[in-house]
Formats: C-alpha cells, sequence, structure tokens
C-alpha cells in the first residue's frame, strides 16, 4: 500500500530507495494508516454534528438523541432540584461519546494529529540521516565514493518529512473548514438556549396572569366609570343630594387613584422585569464576547501553528540550501577528480611514449648490433676466420713465389706460361683485393655514419631521458602538492560534515526543546486558558443566577403584595360600594317618602281648596 502510494509522487527508483530501510517503510505506514483512521473520524463526527445542528435549527427541538436523552435527564432532575442549565449541559456533553471515547477528547486528538505528523516525518528524516551517515566507511577514494552515493541518495531521507508536512497541511485544512469545535460549541449553546427557554415558560404564565388581572382591573374601572356615568344621568335631576355624589364621586376618584397606583406599581413590575431581561441580554453579550475571546484566542494559537510550519518551512529550505553547497562541493571534487584522471591519464600516455621511445631505440641498437653481427661475419668470409693465417698464407704464397722465381732460371722455358700464370693469378688477386678493400672502405664508412647516428641517438636519448626525469620529478611533485590539496579538501570536507553535523544535532536540539516547550505552553496557556474562561463563565453565570433569583424572589413579593393590597382595595372599594349604595337606596327611600308626603300635603291643600 505504501508503495503504490508513494509511487503516485515519485518515482520507482525513488520509492525502492526510501522503502530499502523498514524503519522507514514503518514510518510511512505510522503517516499513512494515522492520516486515513484521523480522517475518516473526523468526518464521520463533523456530518454527526452537523445533523444535530441542522435539525435543531429546522425544528427547534430536542428529539433526536443524544440531546433527548439528556432533555429527559434534565427535566427529572430538575423536578427533584434547581439545576443550573450550562453546568448541566457541560458536564452530559463532556460525557456523549464516539467510538466508545469522549467527543471533545476526539476533537482534541484529530487537532493534536497535525503536529503528531510532522514529528513522525522528522523523526523519520533523522533516522534515515542516521543511517545514510553511518554507512560511510572506508578511507581514501572509497571514502570519496561512499561520501559522493550518501550524499547522492540524501535526499530520499527527506521524503518522510515533506510527507509528514504535506499530511498536517491537510489536516489544518480540514480542522478549519469542517470545524468540529465550532460546531459542537453551537450545539451545546442552542441545546441551552431551548432548555432555558423551558425553564422560563412558568415565568411567562406567570407575566400572562398577571397581565389579565390588569386587564380584568382596566375593564372594572371602565364599567364603574360607566356605572358612575349612568347614575350622575339617572341623579342630575337631585341638586339636593350633590354633596353625597360628589363624595362618592370623591371616594371613586381616591379608588381610581389607587387603581392607578397599582397600575403604576405593575408598570414599575414591568420595568423591572425589563432590567431582569436587560440583565440577562448583557449577560449574553458578555458571554459572546468571552466567546469571541476565545476565539481570538484559538486564532491565535493557529497562527502560532502556522508560524511554526514556517519556521519548519524555513529549516527545511536551510537543510535543502546545504544539501546543495554539498552537491556542489561534490561536484567540484567531482570535477578535480575528473582533471586529475586526465592528467594521470595523459601521464600514462607520455609514459607510453616514452617506452615506445625506448623500445624504438632498444630495437634499433639491436638492429645495429645485428648488422655489426653481419659485417663481422662478411669480414670473416672475407678474410677467413682469421686474418693473420690469411696474412701468413699470403707471405707462404709470396715465398713460394720468389721461390717459383728462383726456380724461373731453371726453368726458362715454362717462363711464358708461368707469367701469364702469375700475370692471371695477380690480375685475380688485385681484382678480389681492391673489390675487398672498397668493401671495407664502405664498411668503415657506413659504421662511421652509424657511430655518428648512434652518437646522435644516444645524445638525444639522454635529453629526453633528463626530459623524462625532469618530467617524472615535476609530476612527482605535482602528485604531492595534489595528494596536498586532496588532503586539505578532504579534511576541510570532515570538518564541514562534522560542523553540519553539530549543528543538525543542535538544531535538532533547538527543535526538540522548542516543541517540548511549544507543546508544553500551548497545553499550560490553553489549560489556564479554559479553566479562567470556565471560572470566569460560572461566577458570572452563579452571579447572573443569583441576581435572577433574588429578581424572582423581589418580584414574586412585589406581585404579592401588589395582588394582597389589591384584593384588600378591591374588598374596601366593593365594601365603600356597598356602602354607598346602601345609603343611596335609604336616601332614595327617604326621598320618596319625602316626594309621598309632599304629595299627600299638596292633595291635602288642594281639598282645602
Amino acid at each position: 500500500m505504501v508503495e503504490a502510494i508513494l509511487k503516485l509522487f515519485t518515482s520507482e527508483q525513488k520509492v525502492t530507495a526510501m522503502l530499502a530501510n523498514p524503519m522507514i517503510e514503518f514510518i510511512f505506514m505510522v503517516l499513512f494508516v494515522t492520516f486515513i483512521i484521523a480522517l475518516i473520524i473526523h468526518i464521520t463526527l463533523y456530518q454527526r454534528l452537523k445533523n444535530l445542528r441542522n435539525h435543531i435549527k429546522t425544528t427547534n427541538r430536542l428529539d433526536v438523541e443524544p440531546l433527548h436523552t439528556m432533555q429527559d435527564q434534565f427535566q427529572k432532575k430538575q423536578e427533584k432540584e434547581s439545576v443550573k442549565v450550562e453546568t448541566f449541559i457541560q458536564e452530559k456533553f463532556s460525557d456523549w461519546r464516539m467510538y466508545h471515547i469522549p467527543v471533545i477528547s476526539l476533537i482534541k486528538i484529530i487537532q493534536m494529529t497535525v503536529s503528531i505528523f510532522i514529528l513522525i516525518g522528522v523523526l523519520g528524516t533523522f533516522i534515515g540521516l542516521t543511517f545514510s551517515l553511518g554507512s560511510i566507511d572506508g578511507t581514501g577514494d572509497q571514502l570519496v565514493e561512499n561520501v559522493a552515493g550518501v550524499l547522492g541518495g540524501i535526499d530520499v531521507a527527506f521524503y518522510t518529512s515533506i510527507v509528514g508536512m504535506g499530511l498536517s497541511l491537510i489536516m489544518t485544512i480540514l480542522v478549519k473548514v469542517l470545524n468540529t469545535e465550532y460546531m459542537l460549541t453551537d450545539i451545546m449553546l442552542k441545546t441551552e438556549s431551548i432548555l432555558e427557554g423551558e425553564e422560563q415558560q412558568g415565568l411567562n404564565r406567570l407575566i400572562v396572569v398577571s397581565e389579565d388581572i390588569n386587564q380584568s382591573i382596566i375593564h372594572l374601572q371602565k364599567t364603574n366609570q360607566q356605572s358612575l356615568q349612568n347614575m350622575e344621568a339617572a341623579f342630575s335631576g337631585f341638586q339636593e343630594y350633590t354633596t353625597g355624589l360628589q363624595q362618592s364621586a370623591k371616594d371613586l376618584a381616591s379608588f381610581n387613584e389607587g387603581l392607578s397606583q397599582n397600575l403604576e406599581e405593575f408598570n414599575h413590575l414591568f420595568h423591572s422585569m425589563k432590567e431582569v431581561t436587560n440583565g440577562f441580554s448583557e449577560g449574553t453579550s458578555k458571554l459572546n464576547k468571552n466567546f469571541d475571546s476565545l476565539f481570538s484566542h484559538f486564532k491565535k494559537m493557529d497562527g502560532r501553528n502556522e508560524r511554526m510550519t514556517i519556521a519548519f518551512e524555513q529549516t527545511y529550505e536551510k537543510v535543502k540550501q546545504v544539501a546543495e553547497t554539498q552537491l556542489e562541493t561534490l561536484t567540484q571534487f567531482d570535477a578535480s577528480v575528473v582533471d586529475l584522471k586526465d592528467f594521470t591519464a595523459s601521464m600514462l600516455q607520455g609514459q607510453e611514449t616514452i617506452k615506445h621511445t625506448f623500445e624504438k631505440i632498444y630495437q634499433h641498437s639491436n638492429d645495429l648490433v645485428k648488422k655489426m653481427e653481419t659485417q663481422n661475419k662478411e669480414f670473416k668470409q672475407v678474410f677467413g676466420s682469421d686474418l693473420t693465417s690469411k696474412l701468413g698464407g699470403i707471405m707462404s704464397y709470396l715465398s713460394e713465389l720468389s721461390r717459383e722465381f728462383d726456380q724461373l732460371g731453371d726453368s726458362i722455358t715454362k717462363l711464358p706460361h708461368a707469367l701469364e700464370v702469375i700475370e692471371r693469378t695477380q690480375n685475380e688477386h688485385r681484382h678480389l683485393l681492391s673489390d675487398r678493400f672498397e668493401e671495407l672502405k664502405e664498411f668503415n664508412r657506413v659504421f662511421s655514419n652509424h657511430l655518428h647516428a648512434h652518437t646522435k641517438e644516444s645524445s638525444a636519448f639522454e635529453k629526453q631521458l633528463q626530459q623524462a626525469t625532469t618530467s617524472y620529478e615535476q609530476v612527482g611533485i605535482k602528485n604531492n602538492q595534489l595528494i596536498q590539496e586532496i588532503k586539505s579538501t578532504i579534511s576541510q570536507m570532515n570538518q564541514g560534515f562534522q560542523q553540519r553535523e553539530n549543528q543538525l544535532e543542535s538544531s535538532v536540539s533547538i527543535l526538540k526543546d522548542t516543541v517540548a516547550n511549544y507543546v508544553a505552553n500551548l497545553e499550560g496557556s490553553l489549560g489556564d486558558r479554559l479553566d479562567q474562561v470556565a471560572r470566569g463563565f460560572g461566577e458570572y453565570m452563579r452571579g447572573t443566577n443569583d441576581v435572577v433569583k433574588r429578581e424572582m424572589k423581589e418580584w414574586q413579593r412585589i406581585s404579592e403584595d401588589t395582588q394582597q393590597n389589591n384584593m384588600r382595595a378591591f374588598q374596601r372599594m366593593m365594601e365603600e360600594l356597598g356602602r354607598e349604595i346602601h345609603t343611596l337606596n335609604q336616601q332614595l327611600n327617604t326621598f320618596d317618602q319625602q316626594a309621598r308626603r309632599q304629595i299627600n300635603s299638596i292633595g291635602m291643600s288642594r281639598n282645602e281648596y
């Protein structure tokens, strides 16, 4: 699987080089398996939270799991004792699990994979560098070849960091785009608002009852005004009873004033309720500010993560630059080695030419020796094997000739024939001697020319030998200089490698310390910030709840007092109204009796007339 994935992004040779080490293959497998698991869990969690939020938005109900169970538990617990909605929601959402893991912990684990991928990739890079640098062994040319081979394949070690940073970047984008933490916070706030709305329905019913009482009182006031108007219209003709009616009107005015005072108290009560609702709105605004500060803190954390990624990228670029400089130095070293090879090849060619010249000189000397041997053989053939014996033979022949001349007198008869024989032999010998002397002169001339040529060739050979010795000395000096330069270059390379190893070790230690400090500071600051926010939010909500409770108690007390006062005033008003009606009836009876008496007295007076 790892090989198939890596072949999508690089060549097959690079893949085989990367997977040659089982530790690097295991790190690649861990990276890809962890990324796939984190991706599946994150997408399923986001889809589940999105479905919950969409259901709450569309229906404004909590009839889906696990919210339905939370609502039932809240209602059962609220029947027994007073429950804070915020604490209850935080507790239940903290206990909510998916894949047998709390959802909040699952979100934090998915967010931690961003740093885990980078750390695993860097770990794989350093393991690959350690194995690569550990494989350098040998001295001289073997060391140079090992260093060239290691530096040629050193880019393979950085693929784990590239893969880790790429997976970290993908997970960062997914966490930002598919923000499960924001989704969970939104679901918690909507659930809390729905549960608080159910809690406030009792207060709403009480407000409705109070408004109904207010409407009934206003209706009673209107009916009283209508009855008074009717009574004033009925008794407008009775001017004698205006004082009583004025008194009743004053009483009714006082009753109206009492009603107006009660209405003002109700208005004051409603204003106080408005202040309470304003306090709720301020509390929600402060809560929103706290959440804004929390989100800004998260944004700062994201900025720190981005700065860390930029720092990792800069370190990677620096490492890449160092690798490029090393490659350049190695190419220069390779070029110098090629020049050295060319120089040694030219030197070998010069030595071969010198060898060929020596072989030619040796062959020419052999030819000269062979020619001298052939000339000696010819000379021996001409003069015999022994020249002295030949000369002795000639002398003996001449002595015999003299003896024959001595015998000439004895053989005078044979003189012409003998002279002819002598002349013939002298001619033959003269001709042979002249030929032999010519050949000897030619041989001496050729031999002298050959000796002159040999001396010239020997002098040229001496010059060439001197030049060869000087060139050999120069070659030896240059070889010594080249060896010294190679030694200095190798020492400089060793120093550079040692410095780079020290820099890498220091950068690794600094990176480890930075990552450890960052993780510790991140955990500490985030935990402290969350604790502070939770404590501040809890204290604020406790204060708000206490204020609301005090306001509710005060409002209940005021409403009870107003209801009692209204009932007492209504009872007093009804009693006074009954008394007024009773007195009015009495006055009407007395008025009727007086009217009858006056009518009777008028009738009697008429009868008298």
